[in-house]
């Protein structure tokens, strides 16, 4: 075999290894298009197929935006893998693109992947293979330096990602893949749409790479080596930040989570900054169209008003309530509690599995005297005078316009006052049980009954009630009271 081709193959081989890329008998999925990369990168796993006992199967995905153009590639596509024997799978977009606030190359890569992953479980793959390579790793670099990323986005391209998408080639030259092609004798596709530069990475690749060239002709090398680098660090700064918030962020309901203001103040602005990040990303699975601004902006709202809320893309939103900053998916506010809302109703002493809120109420109608001073220990046991109490009673959720006497006052007092005066997060107030008799509030459970139903030294009979939660729901309402 020429030199040449045995040293990108050891090349290629390295970055396997490095990167942990296959393991022995892995069933691999190589995505082709017809161009030069990913006909090279099939050539390139078909030779090491033996060395890792690889099972390989083709797959080529039809945009549907070139309809002459994607029909010639999809049986070239298709040739190819038969030339190898190899089993070859194809998908043809039957929707054109969507306003969706995405660029067409963002759909069609959305779609690309959707394909990708399907095919890939259909076929019980466990490994997808990529054709990136060291090019495509600087131009990426250098688009996301443009829009003012930081090391996260400039970490560029991920040689494995979901440790199932593999990209051998991310550390060969676009030089190399030519020389290998030319080696090999290789027959590819161009594609006509690399050359048009409406598209920034077009206009990266025909205009700018070859102009930093002539200042530093190893840019491309040089570029590889930042985001290594770059993607180092970030993955340190990210496994610091998974151990923080392990530590300090509750999670509440809808998976939202809840950050205690006091120790996230105590932190370096970066380390803010990742962690937010890493919330961001625990929700909505990636970090696309939220920027620096929105990194700021959140930043801003744990320094302003006691309440405030701020919507981000793709349904986050991130809302301040004292002294805690809670991140929901899907505008889970105040303004959407119908989704959040319960109502039991309890119409005589017993035990009720209220499964709507995890928790399991106990009424006991007792004697006076048979009170133990252990009642009065606990939040969530309450007492109270048997005569004032009708049934049926009800354990609802907190409603608008709510009002109550608290113990110890004699005036009327709005539940909400009430919350705000305790500094009760918003997520807490959605969550917390209030037993009512009729339409009134008796019990805002946990915190306070109202002062008319309380035991009097000449109550005789009493009505406790007494409610108990899983350890986490529990601890959401301790640390928010």
């Amino acid at each position: 075999m020429i030199q040449v081709v045995k040293d990108i193959l050891k090349k290629i081989e390295q970055t396997i290894s490095r990167y942990n890329m296959l393991e022995h008998g892995d069933r691999v999925l190589v995505a082709v298009s017809g161009g030069p990369d990913s006909v090279v990168l099939l050539d390139v796993l078909d030779r090491l197929k033996e060395t890792f006992s690889l099972d390989l199967l083709v797959a080529h995905f039809d945009h549907s935006l070139r309809p002459e153009d994607d029909e010639r590639e999809t049986r070239f596509v298709a040739s190819l893998a038969a030339s190898k024997n190899l089993p070859f799978m194809t998908q043809k977009a039957l929707s054109p693109p969507t306003k969706s606030g995405k660029s067409l190359e963002e759909e069609a890569r959305d779609w690309r992947y959707a394909f990708l992953d399907s095919a890939g479980k259909a076929h019980d793959v466990q490994k997808i293979a990529l054709g990136h390579t060291l090019d495509d790793q600087a131009e990426t670099v250098i688009m996301r330096l443009l829009r003012g990323s930081g090391p996260a986005g400039l970490s560029g391209i991920p040689p494995v990602r979901n440790h199932h998408f593999i990209r051998p080639l991310i550390e060969i030259t676009r030089r190399e893949i030519q020389d290998y092609i030319v080696r090999r004798d290789l027959r590819t596709i161009t594609d006509s749409s690399n050359f048009e530069k409406h598209h920034l990475r077009n206009r990266i690749r025909l205009d700018l790479l070859p102009q930093l060239k002539t200042y530093q002709p190893r840019i491309v090398e040089i570029l590889g080596q930042t985001a290594n680098i770059m993607r180092d660090e970030t993955q340190w700064m990210e496994s610091e930040a998974e151990e923080w918030i392990n530590g300090h962020v509750e999670v509440v309901e809808a998976g939202g989570q809840a950050v205690p203001l006091k120790a996230f103040g105590d932190l370096a602005v970066a380390f803010q900054n990742q962690l937010i990040r890493q919330i961001i990303k625990r929700l909505q699975g990636g970090l696309r169209r939220v920027s620096l601004r929105h990194i700021e902006a959140i930043k801003g709202l744990t320094k302003g008003k006691p309440q405030a809320t701020l919507n981000l893309p793709d349904g986050v939103l991130v809302e301040k309530s004292y002294e805690t900053l809670l991140f929901t998916k899907n505008g889970d506010t105040l303004e959407n509690q119908e989704n959040n809302v319960f109502h039991h109703i309890l119409d005589a002493p017993g035990v009720f599995n209220l499964d709507a809120i995890s928790c399991t109420v106990t009424i006991e109608e007792i004697k006076a005297e048979e009170v133990s001073p252990e009642d009065n220990l606990s939040p969530w046991v309450a007492c109270f005078d048997a005569a004032r109490m009708e049934y049926p009673l009800v354990v609802r959720s907190f409603l608008p316009g709510d009002r109550f006497v608290p113990l110890g006052m004699r005036g009327h007092k709005k539940v909400k006052d009430f919350f705000v005066d305790r500094k009760i997060p918003s997520h807490v107030r959605r969550r917390l049980p209030l037993l009512c008799q009729g339409k009134d509030p008796i019990w805002v459970c946990g915190l306070r009954i109202d002062d008319r139903f309380k035991v009097r030294p000449e109550t005789e009979k009493v009505v406790r009630v007494s409610l108990s939660f899983p350890t986490e729901t529990l601890n959401a309402f301790c640390r928010g009271s």
